[in-house]
């Protein structure tokens, strides 16, 4: 029998207390809790362990199971970014992350360590990214170009810039063959970058109802609109029809879309006026920053939100009855330590008078997304305003993080 030696008391203690807390299920339960956060009331940090066709969703907590109505839940989790490994875009902001890639028999097959048996219809997919920029504005650049594609051919991005279009005939591992007017071409998949698929063989996909963005632990992500599962395997229905299967625990975010939490990013506003500090001009941006990257403050992701830049004012007529505005306020992460700006938040109960509801104190780059709570008793407009604080207006990358109204 082999026995193990210590070099001292100290690292043989070390030793006992991991062992100690791979053993107890209270500890290793602990390391997986995750934060949730619902409509209203207060927040939570629980583990997913099941959802049922109801949408019911379940979490066990250190002690007790907490259920919860996925149309009464804002978010739970954290969106993580996609390892890099070659990425299949799918439509409605959805990605899978695999480690090789193929087509067969109308599908696009890949080797995934979040899903069984991978197997996508190519009329539910967007295209390939097949070397991910270390650069994740690049990244999201890429994935944009590609979910929003025109045209009527397929188009093969090439590492050196290069783009070719035609009808992809075949890809494997080794290479890719693409059908042009002068005849086939084959490339080796070490050239090729992207690939776009005709965006005219996309099958129509409706969003609406309560549907719910799901994020994964290698930064795979989808918008659900059915799933079920329990304490250790769960299978998602995505919009048109596609089932994917994984075990429980690889899910480590749920975002509900379509329940009694409406986002600003899916609404148009009435009116946004941004008044150049010289003479560039700033749009906002949904669910993106304003340079037109993911959202990204304190080294977190997130789906949701609005990207503008100071001074600016977006408004939104309230068509429905809400209780609450709720945002995480943040510079964004692009802008690293330097931006600054104040954050304000009017309402209008009808009268055509604003009402200053909230003011933050100065925001800075580099520092955590503030939480901010906002009574929306009687209004029937609000206004999100941002405004310069230390430096003019450089680097005033504002994020309204998950800027949301509550019913």
């Amino acid at each position: 029998m082999h026995v193990r030696r210590y070099s001292s008391p100290l690292a043989a203690l070390l030793v006992a207390s991991l062992s100690l807390i791979s053993l107890n299920p209270r500890f290793a339960l602990a390391a997986e809790l995750s934060l949730g956060i619902p409509a209203d009331g207060a927040s939570f940090r629980g583990a997913l362990v099941g959802c049922d066709s109801a949408w019911k969703l379940s979490f066990a907590l250190e002690k007790v199971t907490r259920e919860v109505a996925a149309g009464d839940l804002a978010l739970w989790g954290n969106f993580v970014e996609p390892t890099r490994t070659i990425q299949i875009v799918l439509p409605l902001g959805g990605l899978i992350a695999t480690d090789w890639v193929r087509i067969e028999k109308e599908n696009v097959q890949g080797a995934s360590a979040i899903f069984e048996n991978l197997s996508i219809p190519l009329e539910l997919a967007s295209g390939i990214i097949f070397r991910p920029p270390f650069d994740l504005a690049k990244q999201d650049q890429l994935r944009t170009r590609i979910a929003a594609a025109g045209g009527q051919t397929d188009r093969v991005l090439l590492d050196n810039g290069d783009e070719l279009t035609g009808t992809i005939a075949a890809l494997d591992e080794k290479g890719l063959t693409l059908q042009t007017d002068v005849g086939n071409v084959t490339l080796e998949t070490r050239k090729l970058a992207a690939a776009i698929f005709n965006p005219t063989l996309l099958k129509p996909l409706t969003s609406r109802g309560l549907r719910v963005l799901v994020g994964f632990q290698d930064g795979s992500r989808a918008t659900a609109t059915k799933l079920e599962a329990d304490k250790t395997s769960a299978t998602l229905q995505l919009a048109g029809g596609l089932e994917l299967k994984t075990a429980t625990d690889r899910i480590v975010a749920l975002q509900p879309l379509g329940g009694r939490v409406e986002y600003l990013s899916d609404m148009k506003p009435i009116s946004y006026r941004h008044i150049p500090f010289l003479i560039l001009s700033w749009p906002y941006s949904a669910d993106r920053s304003v340079l037109g990257g993911q959202l990204r403050a304190g080294g977190k992701l997130f789906a949701k939100g609005l990207g503008m830049h100071s001074p600016a004012r977006i408004t939104y007529d309230l068509k429905g009855t809400y209780r609450q505005f709720q945002a995480d306020l943040a510079i964004d992460d692009e802008a690293g330590q330097g931006g600054s700006a104040v954050f304000r938040v009017f309402v209008d109960d009808g009268s055509g008078t604003w009402q200053e509801q909230y003011t933050s104190e100065t925001i800075r780059g580099g520092e955590p997304p503030v939480p901010i709570s906002v009574d929306l008793a009687g209004a029937k407009r609000i206004s999100l305003l941002v405004d310069y604080a230390d430096r003019g207006d450089e680097l005033d990358h504002a994020d309204w993080l998950n800027a949301r109204l509550v019913r």
